[in-house]
């Protein structure tokens, strides 16, 4: 049976098409952000003529693990299985390393993504806030802090190395790309000089965009947060694992609003791989 719609491969330079896409279905992409995505990993979609109609982001972590993100069907071409067969051929992707597969789930996606086998894990848990003219409200926090470094070049490869610890896989090429498109990065160095936390932000219009948010405990997280926003005039968001009850507690102390909560959800394991006690936020729910 001939497929009514061709099935290849978005390119850098389908970064309009990936964002006219988005818009479609009403989500807020900044002009940047399908860079982020096109750069890091493969997407995929239909395309009617020219034009591509459907898309899903597809993000290799070695052989033990792999997201998928951003699946988006133009409104006017849903209801014809194209994000069906999207699924499917990511899910042919992984099958070729044996990897078990993540996604953060939308509401309207959920059916899908439970009729192909995947579980619900875990929750992410979406913060926002909104910066007063005075800055994030104070709270005190430990004394035993850290010296806080700022995240360049010569540190990046020490990130990697804590983010594989926590995240269970390694995910340098993320971090990488993030790296690039930050407005700010911070990491932590105890007293002996070794890596105990990081973070970065990033700008999505109007919106600073905190993730990953790496950290050895609640009180350093929140420092991390505190140092990665200033100065930002806008609105701040952040995708909390579930996990991290006391760290939400916190955020709703500094007046953080609680706005959504999706299922985390996982194909091909029991459960998600690393010390995922120590991820506060995550690095974009594309990314798992």
């Amino acid at each position: 049976m001939n497929e009514p719609y061709a099935l290849g491969s978005m390119n850098a330079g389908d970064g309009a098409h990936l964002l006219a896409l988005t818009r479609s279905v009403g989500w807020h992409f900044s002009a940047k952000q399908p860079d982020l995505y096109l750069r890091t990993g493969l997407v995929v979609g239909h395309r009617d003529g020219e034009k591509w109609i459907s898309c899903a982001g597809f993000y290799a972590y070695g052989q033990a693990l792999a997201s998928i993100g951003h699946l988006i069907v133009d409104p006017a071409y849903q209801g014809q299985g194209l994000g069906k067969r999207l699924m499917l051929h990511c899910l042919a992707e992984a099958a070729k390393t044996g990897s078990a597969v993540t996604l953060v789930s939308t509401k309207s996606g959920f059916p899908l993504y439970t009729s192909l086998g995947f579980q619900t894990v875990g929750y992410a848990h979406r913060f926002l806030y909104d910066v007063p003219a005075e800055g994030l409200r104070h709270e005190r926090s430990s004394s035993a802090e850290g010296d806080l470094v700022p995240l360049n070049e010569a540190v990046l490869p020490e990130v990697i190395e804590l983010d594989q610890t926590a995240a269970g896989v390694r995910r340098e090429r993320v971090l990488r790309s993030i790296n690039e498109h930050k407005i700010s990065g911070w990491a932590v160095r105890d007293s002996s000089g070794a890596m105990q936390g990081y973070g970065f932000a990033r700008a999505k219009d109007d919106i600073l965009v905190v993730g990953p948010l790496v950290s050895s405990d609640a009180d350093m997280a929140v420092r991390l947060l505190k140092v990665l926003i200033a100065g930002w005039q806008g609105r701040i968001q952040l995708d909390v694992p579930g996990v991290q009850v006391s760290f939400q507690d916190r955020l709703r102390g500094l007046d953080f609003r609680e706005t959504s909560v999706s299922p985390q959800m996982l194909l091909g394991a029991s459960s998600l791989p690393g010390r995922r006690e120590l991820l506060f936020a995550l690095a974009d729910p594309a990314f798992g």
